[in-house]
């Protein structure tokens, strides 16, 4: 065979190569990625490779999740991993992006989760009740190691809280939560809105090594059955307000540390 012919061969097979990973079908490759999530299924996948999604997740249990959508960027082909991800569930809402710093960790920023309680029942009911609302979530960053989150920025809100008895309702109001974290230690800062059936104030903080809770609340109102279901977390004071410190693993017996 000529040189030449050889030469237009291989440049042949290159942009084969080439248009073939360019529009390389997600369902081709769907096989590998879902040998690497831990027993969830990707059912009716469908687009691209850099933009797809399936119509199904499931559980190990066979359970349906919810639809999953993705882009990611061609700059993979470059080890440069750039992705945007969305989940929408019965249980949880969720998009984000994803990408890795220069040591190699996952980061994710714009992350937005949204979950209404009332469908996680009864995984949430307990002797307390079962919570009702809207939790949402705005992470600007999250950094992972070991798929711990070791640096953490973001805001979370529980809107028209309430814990659901068997008797009643009993409404809490809106609950904030500042999000940090930083060298592996994460906090949360916990308050009301200031007008609410609760006062909350406090703060959580918890590491692989352990947690710790020290919250205040004390009931607005003289609805009986706020204060009762407060009575049950502790004793109440004078003011029907329960101040709840809790710790777990080694962390009850390491000082609290500060932003």
């Amino acid at each position: 065979m000529k040189r030449s012919h050889v030469g237009w061969l291989a440049a042949a097979i290159l942009l084969f190569a080439v248009l073939l990973v360019w529009f390389l079908p997600a369902r081709w490759v769907a096989p590998v990625v879902q040998s690497r999530l831990h027993g969830l299924r990707l059912e009716g996948v469908y687009g691209l490779v850099w933009d797809g999604g399936a119509g199904q997740l499931r559980g190990p249990d066979g359970r349906p999740l919810g639809t999953v959508r993705w882009q990611l960027s061609r700059r993979a082909l470059l080890g440069r991993l750039d992705l945007q991800l969305q989940f929408e569930g019965p249980l949880l809402t969720a998009r984000g992006h994803l990408r890795r710093d220069v040591l190699g960790r996952p980061i994710w920023s714009d992350v937005t989760l949204r979950s209404d309680l009332a469908a996680w029942s009864p995984r949430l009911d307990t002797s307390l009740g079962a919570p009702r609302g809207a939790l949402t979530a705005t992470l600007q960053r999250v950094v992972l190691q070991a798929n711990w989150p070791v640096e953490l920025e973001g805001q979370a809100q529980w809107r028209d809280a309430v814990m659901q008895v068997p008797a009643q309702a009993i409404a809490l109001g809106n609950i904030d939560m500042a999000l940090h974290g930083a060298n592996g230690v994460l906090r949360g800062e916990l308050h009301d809105q200031g007008q609410e059936p609760l006062h909350v104030e406090g703060q959580w903080q918890a590491s692989p090594l352990g947690w710790r809770l020290d919250l205040l609340l004390r009931p607005r109102t003289g609805d009986p059955a706020l204060r009762r279901w407060l009575a049950r977390l502790g004793q109440p004071g004078a003011d029907g307000s329960v101040h709840l410190q809790r710790r777990g693993g080694l962390a009850a017996a390491t000082p609290e540390t500060t932003r």
